[in-house]
This record gives structure tokens, C-alpha cells and sequence, in this order.
């Protein structure tokens, strides 16, 4: 199973070390950027390839490691090569958007290939830490028949855990992934931004959050998300999130809707679990009122 890649930023490498570390034979990487193939291939003892179709033709399953919006130019580009038998048919092709299914590579499918979507649910940063970071990462496939089959069979070698999940659900799929990993940093620069705003250094406020951030995660593995939650909302302090809402209102108006919309979504989130219905309008009350002090 001679494993190759188009595209060879982050991802492409990080999957590459991972495939390799675990025994799976890597035959190297295509790039529209001749260095970027070249740096890959190095770090992954592969070879780099000078066009798309000597990559496809030395591989038994190709992995589409480039953005998004560069999909439809690969399906495109690769289709055409199938169809004058420049390049093999028989081929798995499968691409890592965790937004888009398997059937945005329906030409590449047309022209007599199996065609699969394999998600791993992580961000990437250096190569070599991502890569390790993937032995714990969870993976979600979709496509063909035989695509998820050879995407099952990859990953049972790297003991990489998955789910299945249906074409129409990846945007709801990728839309969970993004406001938990994405979003998570802009409320941790909200939060840091009400520490400056106490009169904390910048350079000493990750320091003194990340034990809480750190605890919360424990916590929510723990005890789910309902149970690990802690704070006035939960406790039903309404005059401490008054006074929370004066102080913002005052001295940082601009995080005040957000920080709105947060208690809201959380106050709702513990009806009648950890809140009363009525506690839970009360809440609501309080944070819709248009002004604080």
C-alpha cells in the first residue's frame, strides 16, 4: 500500500510521519511548489515528485492534503489524467476536509477510481509534534465501499480510533470541530482581555490560566459537560453576574454581548438540570436588560 501526497504543508507532513512511524510505506509527495515537495519527501525519507501524475501512477492510494478550496482543481486536473490513461486507474484517492465529502472527487470517481474522505480531528502546527499528536487523534471516514475499507485498513495498522459518518453530516461534523477548536481560542482572548482590562500583565495571564483551563478539560472528561460546570451561573448567583455585567458595561463594553450570549447559552444549557426553570428566567431577564449601572 504505497501511500502518496498531493500537497505538502502541515498536514501532508504530519500524516506522512504518522503513516511512516507506524510502518505504512510513503512514496513521496507532489507539490505545486517544487521546495515544498522537496522539504516533505526529505523529512519523510520519500521522494519528491515533479508532476501529479508520476506521484498517482508510483501510489496505491493517493491523499489530497491541500485546502479546501483547491479540491475541485485536483478532482479536475486528476479526472483528466485518468481519462488519457496518463495515470493508473484502480487507485483510492482521498482527501482530508473535514467540511466536504468523498463526492467532491466525483470525477476522479467517474474515471474509474474509489474515492474516500478520512478527517483527523486535530490542528496542525510543526510536522513532527502534530505527527505524534495524531497517535491520539480521532479520525472520521465517508466514501466508497472499498475507500473505507483501505482508510479502516490504514488505520488499523496505526491503531488510529474512528467513526463512520455520512456525506450530508460533515458540515455540521466540521462546524462542532471548528467552534471547539477554533472558537476555544477566541473565548481565551476574550478571557485574557478582561484580565488587562483588572491591570494584569499579558506576558503573565496564560501562566496564571492555563491550570484553570487545564482543570475544566479534566473536569469535562470527568463528569461531561453539565456536571463539570462550575461558576455563579450554576450556582444561581445572580447578584454576582450583575456585577459582572455592571463592571463590563463600564470599563469593557466591548466583550459584554459576548460575554451575554455565553451566560445565556449556559443558563439554558442547565434548565432544569443543575437550575430551576425559574432561575433559568431570571437569568435570561437579567441579561437582557439593556443597561447595568
Amino acid at each position: 500500500m504505497n501511500i502518496g501526497f498531493i500537497g505538502a504543508g502541515k498536514v501532508g507532513k504530519a500524516l506522512g510521519l504518522y503513516f511512516k512511524s507506524h510502518g505504512l510505506p510513503i512514496s513521496g509527495y507532489y507539490s505545486r511548489t517544487a521546495k515544498s515537495a522537496q522539504d516533505a519527501a526529505m523529512l519523510t525519507e520519500s521522494k519528491d515528485f515533479k508532476s501529479l501524475n508520476s506521484l498517482a501512477n508510483a501510489s496505491d492510494t493517493v491523499f489530497i492534503t491541500v485546502p479546501d478550496q483547491a479540491l475541485a482543481e485536483i478532482d479536475c486536473e486528476a479526472a483528466a489524467l485518468l481519462h488519457k490513461n496518463v495515470v493508473k486507474t484502480g487507485t483510492t484517492w482521498i482527501h482530508v476536509s473535514g467540511a466536504h465529502p468523498a463526492g467532491c472527487l466525483a470525477d476522479i470517481k467517474k474515471a474509474g477510481c474509489e474515492v474516500g474522505s478520512m478527517h483527523p480531528l486535530q490542528s496542525f502546527g510543526e510536522p513532527v509534534s502534530s505527527a505524534a499528536g495524531l497517535d491520539k487523534a480521532w479520525f472520521t471516514l465517508e466514501g466508497t465501499e472499498k475507500a473505507v475499507q483501505v482508510m479502516k485498513t490504514i488505520l488499523d495498522k496505526t491503531g488510529g480510533k474512528y467513526s463512520l459518518i455520512q456525506a450530508e453530516n460533515k458540515p455540521l461534523y466540521h462546524a462542532g470541530a471548528c467552534e471547539i477548536s477554533n472558537f476555544m481560542v477566541t473565548l481565551i482572548e476574550s478571557g485574557i482581555r478582561f484580565f488587562e482590562a483588572a491591570g494584569m500583565n499579558r506576558k503573565d495571564i496564560f501562566q496564571a490560566i492555563e491550570p484553570l483551563i487545564e482543570a475544566t478539560l479534566c473536569n469535562i472528561r470527568e463528569k461531561d459537560t453539565v456536571e463539570a460546570l462550575t461558576g455563579p451561573i450554576v450556582r444561581g448567583d445572580f447578584n454576582t453576574v450583575s456585577a459582572h455585567l455592571k463592571a463590563m458595561e463600564t470599563l469593557l463594553p466591548s466583550e459584554l454581548n459576548f460575554y451575554k450570549a455565553m451566560a445565556l447559552k449556559t443558563a439554558l444549557m442547565l434548565e432544569d438540570k443543575r437550575l430551576t426553570h425559574e432561575q433559568t428566567e431570571k437569568f435570561q431577564y437579567i441579561l437582557e436588560e439593556t443597561t447595568h449601572v
